[in-house]
């Protein structure tokens, strides 16, 4: 009976030593050290609002055991998300972020670590593109507006710069709008030109454009679609120039028998003869082919 009950005694204790060595639901296990996270990096330091912020960590557990991390991340003090790595469409320029980390050895958790806040910083913005109203532009045209399409995640209000060089020299002028007649540019000219944006906190990269100077098609001194004159003794001088000052071809379109035109002046004469009122068509081409096409109604006074 004394061997059978030391025997009990014996087991009994290997039963309480086997149980102590468990792990407790939310504590300790015995004999284990918990990980450590010695220090954390957000990368990258300064993010903008389409950046990746990565949490990268250095920890260490006296076991060897390997480690994982729970990572939660907090913007503005919110609890966003969680994972390795924070990429949120709710992210705004001025958002404070920072990452919660909890390390663990397969056995229990680590202390949470937590980082210090990084700032969401300005994004530079960049021109995409740039648009010139008008089109085409003429040595006659006033002024010609720069509108540009810009790329902005932070969706800040834009101010655009331009700096318009004609020749050799740069317009002190820095706006977006461009006056034609003020630089005695001629056809074919080239006027270069480099536009900015700027967010109130950057400026974007230098954007370059070229603006051609067309040649420009003959235009009316004056518009007139009515001439009082003697059907017999028709002289009228078309109202028509070219503003490059190329010469003028003159094409008569259409008009009554005994009607012409002179090819270089641009006189419209002739007799009518008895028609007290007809129409007129002519045709005005420069020497590079651009015209104009102009009606005339002639009335005896």
């Amino acid at each position: 009976m004394k061997d059978f009950g030391k025997i009990i005694a014996i087991s009994l204790l290997i039963f309480i030593v086997a149980c102590n060595g468990k792990k407790k639901d939310g504590g300790p296990v015995a004999g284990n050290h918990k990980p450590v996270i010695n220090s954390v990096s957000l990368m990258p330091s300064n993010p903008i609002v389409q950046s990746e912020i990565t949490a990268h960590i250095l920890s260490s557990d006296q076991d060897a055991d390997p480690i994982t991390y729970t990572v939660k991340w907090f913007v503005n003090g919110r609890n966003i998300g969680e994972g390795m790595a924070l990429h949120s469409e709710e992210i705004r320029k001025g958002d404070r972020v920072h990452a919660e980390i909890t390390p663990h050895d397969g056995k229990e958790a680590g202390e949470p670590f937590t980082t210090s806040e990084l700032e969401v910083v300005n994004t530079s913005p960049r021109i995409i593109s740039v648009q010139l109203a008008p089109e085409s532009v003429f040595v006659t045209t006033p002024q010609v507006v720069l509108s540009a399409a810009v790329d902005d995640p932070d969706r800040d209000s834009m101010r655009v710069i331009v700096h318009w060089v004609v020749g050799e020299n740069v317009i002190n002028d820095t706006s977006n709008v461009f006056r034609v007649q003020q630089h005695g540019l001629k056809k074919h000219d080239v006027v270069i030109g480099v536009a900015f944006v700027n967010d109130g906190e950057v400026r974007s990269e230098p954007f370059e454009f070229e603006l051609h100077i067309a040649n420009a098609p003959p235009t009316f001194r004056t518009v007139i679609d009515s001439v009082k004159c003697r059907s017999d003794s028709i002289y009228y001088p078309l109202p028509i120039f070219d503003p490059d000052s190329d010469p003028i071809d003159y094409e008569l379109l259409n008009a009554p028998q005994g009607i012409s035109i002179d090819r270089n002046n641009g006189v419209v004469y002739g007799n009518a003869g008895e028609v007290k009122t007809f129409e007129v068509s002519v045709r005005a081409t420069d020497n590079e082919g651009a015209y104009i096409e102009a009606r005339y109604t002639l009335t005896t006074p």
